[in-house]
């Protein structure tokens, strides 16, 4: 009989470690603590989500923040992605941090109904810092940063987005979207993209 499953996670070369559950009897598996490794052990994180943003938030092609919901906390991240030509029958396609089937189904609805021609493009998304968002509100961040890099154009900085990309190329909406945004207004984003 176990009551809790902890699992630790981190990448090997960062300074953060995740703690996740998969089993709690007596409460939520959706909660997840931040922790910083320094030298005398495990330090909490109080505000992660100014270690998962970068420091030059200055306009740069294929990056987009996302406020992502992880249990009870809304945490912002930064997508980005990176588009190249290639001049290989089978492009390449990866993801980082970013469900890799659901960056799939982003691509194919941005090629087929916006009319972006990726079909020829290597796609490369990355969610930095190492953290893994699993939830259906990261799609809309994952189709602008894929936009914004295979147009060439920055997204401003002080806009966040968020939301679930439909097969039809609709922004679906989000649960804790009152939350998400005042997260991105106490960091200091001033506009946000979502559903209507």
């Amino acid at each position: 009989m176990v009551d809790v499953v902890l699992s630790l996670e981190g990448d090997s070369f960062g300074i953060l470690r995740m703690i996740r559950n998969s089993k709690n009897r007596f409460g939520s598996t959706n909660e997840m603590g931040i922790f910083e490794m320094v030298a005398e052990g495990l330090r909490p994180v109080t505000n992660p989500s100014e270690l998962f943003l970068s420091q030059d938030r200055s306009r740069r092609v294929g990056s987009i923040v996302v406020p992502s919901q992880i249990g009870t906390r809304t945490l912002l991240v930064e997508i980005q992605a990176l588009t190249s030509r290639t001049a290989f029958p089978a492009p390449t396609r990866r993801a980082s941090g970013v469900d890799f089937n659901r960056m799939a189904l982003i691509s194919a609805v941005l090629n087929r109904r916006i009319g972006m021609d990726l079909g020829g493009v290597d796609i490369y998304v990355n969610a930095v810092g190492g953290v893994v968002l699993e939830e259906p509100a990261a799609d809309l961040g994952v189709a602008l940063a894929i936009a914004s890099s295979f147009s060439n154009r920055a997204i401003d900085p002080l806009i966040c987005a968020f939301g679930e990309v439909g097969l039809s190329a609709e922004v679906r909406g989000t649960t804790q979207a009152a939350n998400r945004v005042l997260e991105a207004k106490r960091l200091g984003f001033q506009k946000a993209i979502v559903s209507a």
